[in-house]
């Protein structure tokens, strides 16, 4: 709003994005609250109220804490139960600290009174209504970011429920460590049943007393690289079924063993028409994470690979769209160093190129992108 940053101004919220980088409805929330204040759109106060009752949500669930008794409860139940949960309630008032809680309190029960008062997305309003001023809805913007910095500085002292955490497993590398150190495994594969066993031991248990785990490989690569699960589905998509394959095979054994011809003219079993794959679609528009490298990549694509072309600018912009937009997925981590991921970014930039049908671009160009990319998108935060 009024060409300042979200991020310069309010950084908890960004804060809070990296704390959670694979919560989508987390990032979701982000993305519209930056493109409304930036933008100055309409529902800046509700999308401020909205993920700051995300954060708490976010932060009960992953504490497995008791929640508000109310099925729609305010935000300030919402913070009061989540002040419960990191052990902060007894001190709203007493001491230094106290009083720092206590205000944060009345700032959030101010927040929901100014929603009521000014939001004029939520409830609706008299069209006449004037519109709040800038300089109030900074002061909204402020008095959320100061509560949101509370709670992550809260949290980041407490211990998730393992049970029913969501975070992904870096985030418990003290705890990895210990199991890495202590444990035993074993693993071989069951080729009957197609599945990868993990035997694993720890301490004084014997082999008879392990765990054993049967693994799948979709559900391998879904959880331990989903791109990969994604390139595994392009390379077979269009591929015959085994099943299928074997029902075709047996047919064909069964009719040379009894002498029956069956013409191509008249099938004995009229086949269903397959239906064409699906292609992706290309991105007109791009307004995400990377957007400011739009043009440094459609400048890298027109004048380095293309030898300074313009005939296909269009084209060559969608491109460049879709592919920042998947990195916003494949950059979460340090995929540059990590060979998984090196593949993964390959395989995206193959596809897009088949996608993409751009004259003079082909798979040649994969890896001057990779190094494009890996200069320009660095762990995936956006600064070459």
């Amino acid at each position: 709003m009024s060409g300042n940053r979200l991020d310069d101004i309010a950084p908890a919220f960004r804060a809070a994005v990296e704390r959670w980088p694979d919560a989508p409805n987390l990032q979701q929330h982000y993305r519209d609250l930056a493109r409304a204040w930036e933008g100055e759109g309409s529902s800046v106060i509700e999308l401020i109220k909205s993920f700051l009752e995300c954060v708490c949500w976010t932060v009960l669930n992953e504490l497995d804490a008791p929640k508000p008794d109310s099925s729609t409860p305010t935000t300030s139940e919402l913070l009061s139960c989540v002040l419960d949960a990191l052990g902060l309630r007894n001190q709203r008032g007493v001491g230094p600290l106290g009083k720092v809680i206590s205000g944060h309190n009345k700032l959030v029960e101010g927040l929901n009174e100014l929603r009521n008062q000014d939001g004029s997305v939520a409830h609706g309003r008299d069209g006449f209504v004037d519109a709040i001023a800038n300089r109030h809805m900074r002061v909204y913007l402020l008095s959320a970011d100061s509560v949101i910095a509370l709670i992550l500085s809260a949290y980041d002292g407490r211990e998730p429920n393992l049970r029913t955490n969501r975070e992904p497993p870096e985030r418990f590398r003290h705890l990895n460590e210990r199991i890495d150190a202590g444990c035993t495994l074993d693993a071989e594969v069951d080729l009957e049943d197609g599945v990868l066993v993990v035997r694993i031991w720890a301490g004084t248990q014997t082999q008879e007393e392990a765990i054993e785990l049967r693994v799948p490989p979709s559900e391998l690569l879904y959880h331990l690289d989903r791109q990969a699960y994604i390139s595994v589905l392009d390379v077979l998509q269009g591929a015959m079924p085994a099943e299928e394959e074997e029902r075709t095979e047996l047919v064909e054994e069964e009719a040379g063993e009894s002498g029956e011809f069956v013409s191509e003219e008249e099938p004995a079993v009229p086949s269903e028409p397959v239906a064409e794959p699906v292609r992706q679609q290309l991105l007109d528009d791009y307004q995400g994470r990377f957007r400011e490298k739009v043009h440094l990549l459609y400048e890298f694509v027109v004048h380095r690979l293309l030898g300074g072309r313009g005939d296909q600018k269009e084209q060559v912009h969608r491109f460049a769209n879709t592919l920042l937009d998947e990195m916003e997925d494949l950059a979460v981590v340090d995929w540059s160093r990590r060979e998984s991921k090196r593949a993964a970014v390959r395989v995206t930039l193959k596809r897009l190129i088949q996608i993409a049908a751009i004259d003079g671009l082909d798979e040649e160009a994969i890896e001057p992108l990779l190094d494009w990319l890996r200069r320009e998108i660095e762990n995936g935060n956006g600064h070459g």
